[in-house]
């Protein structure tokens, strides 16, 4: 625990000196992420920081452990997302970019159909990005209060009391540079896969790949490509770097870091499915792993987790700020950066108090990529076919109802494929729609 305590008072001294160094001499343009300067360093570890969540650790472990190597799925996924993401940058966003002021794929969507599209598009971003704060802080205020030994509230306000504190003093540019510190913590996960005991055989492989876990993880892989297509942190630091080629080289490297990582963790719960321990699952991260490394590696782990955490929260709630501040159009930067504040702050808050009430973990959460994943698969449409600006929002509206729909009737489970429904049905919708207007104008 001392040792523990002594890696949290550095993180804490680093954490001041970033907010101190972003915030200096900082202008609003720079607050809100308008200034368009983001390098390939900062964008690699900005990119990979935000991706890989707190609970991607310890769930991870866990989905690893029962699904074995179809876990790995999810980073397939992610891997096409991140191709998908330069081209359409390349060949849509690049110029636009440099004659419009955007940040966030709503802005695109306003501009390549109409301010209705753009409404419904941040309406959807504004539920996620809450949904994924309530999910969090629920994730780490038990998890700071097990480590630490707290109680849940303390770990709560604390957490949430320093990302308000520092994203109201620095915004986005503190959010980056905390990503880029936070991106270096994750790293020493990589070291654990050098501690355990190797349980892997030739024998013992099958087990890993279960044929009958295919098809979940083929709705794994789709609903994490479709997600981070939309998701309001990805297309936040996408708008902000300075041109494409800064992009790819940025993209590549934060997915070497990201493959890395997560095969360290699909390593550690396989092997430990391959060891024949009986341990509770969700429980295998906390219990298996940390319990069972060197007590400078299972303490450094604890502070790279808190640092996870931290920078998915910060990320998230500054998302959250930017769209509802930019919900009126035309106001001015100075105006921009006081509601900003405002929001972030007022989104963390509620989303504290919104976790304390969470009832299922697991179902939120492919609730919350289910919602998401229609507005990536609305992008993608976007880029193959020639739609109207009443077709797309067809698109969303029946993606948004059925959603809906399937919480109350519960068909949209914490099975990945029902997940795809709200998207399929957008899909079908669309499709129809479209049929109809060619059948009406041939008759015509």
């Amino acid at each position: 625990m001392t040792i523990t305590i002594a890696y949290l008072i550095l993180y804490f001294i680093a954490l001041v000196f970033i907010i101190w160094l972003s915030s200096r001499g900082q202008t609003a343009g720079e607050y809100i992420n308008s200034s368009k300067k983001l390098t390939a360093s900062e964008s690699t570890w900005t990119t990979f920081a935000s991706l890989l969540t707190g609970y991607n650790f310890v769930l991870g472990v866990t989905f690893a452990y029962l699904f074995g190597f179809w876990y790995l799925m999810a980073f397939v996924g992610a891997g096409m997302a991140f191709v998908v993401l330069y081209f359409f940058y390349k060949k849509r966003l690049a110029v636009l970019q440099k004659n419009h002021d955007l940040l966030s794929i709503g802005d695109y969507f306003g501009l390549k159909y109409a301010s209705s599209t753009k409404i419904l598009v941040n309406l959807i971003l504004c539920i996620c990005l809450l949904l994924f704060l309530i999910l969090q802080m629920y994730v780490n205020t038990g998890l700071f209060s097990a480590l630490l030994h707290i109680e849940k509230g303390l770990a709560l306000l604390l957490t949430s009391g320093i990302v308000c504190v520092y994203l109201w003093l620095g915004g986005f540019k503190t959010s980056v540079k905390t990503d880029i510190f936070q991106g270096i913590l994750l790293l020493p996960i990589i070291l654990t896969i050098f501690v355990f005991p190797v349980h892997f055989s030739w024998e013992k492989l099958p087990t890993a790949f279960d044929l009958s876990q295919f098809w979940f993880a083929v709705g794994l892989a789709l609903l994490q490509f479709f997600s981070l297509l939309a998701q309001a942190e990805s297309f936040q630091r996408v708008f902000a770097v300075k041109d494409s080629k800064t992009l790819k080289k940025s993209l590549i490297v934060a997915f070497v870091l990201l493959t890395l990582v997560a095969g360290s963790i699909a390593y550690l719960g396989i092997n430990f499915k391959f060891s024949g321990i009986i341990t509770d699952p969700s429980n295998l991260f906390v219990e298996g792993v940390l319990g069972a490394l060197p007590q400078w590696l299972g303490s450094l782990l604890v502070v790279s987790l808190i640092a996870a955490f931290m920078g998915t929260i910060d990320s998230s709630a500054f998302a959250f700020g930017i769209l509802v501040a930019r919900a009126k159009n035309n106001i001015t930067q100075d105006s921009t950066v006081r509601l900003t504040r405002y929001f972030t702050l007022i989104g963390i808050v509620f989303a504290a108090i919104a976790s304390l009430y969470l009832f299922s973990f697991l179902q939120s959460v492919f609730a919350l990529v289910s919602i998401i994943s229609v507005i990536g698969a609305a992008l993608l449409v976007s880029m193959f076919l020639k739609l109207k600006t009443a077709d797309i929002n067809i698109f969303l509206i029946t993606g948004m109802l059925v959603f809906a729909a399937g919480l109350i009737l519960k068909f949209v489970t914490d099975n990945p494929l029902t997940a795809l429904i709200p998207s399929i049905a957008g899909m079908v919708v669309l499709c129809f729609k479209l049929l109809y207007c060619k059948l009406s104008q041939s008759i015509s």
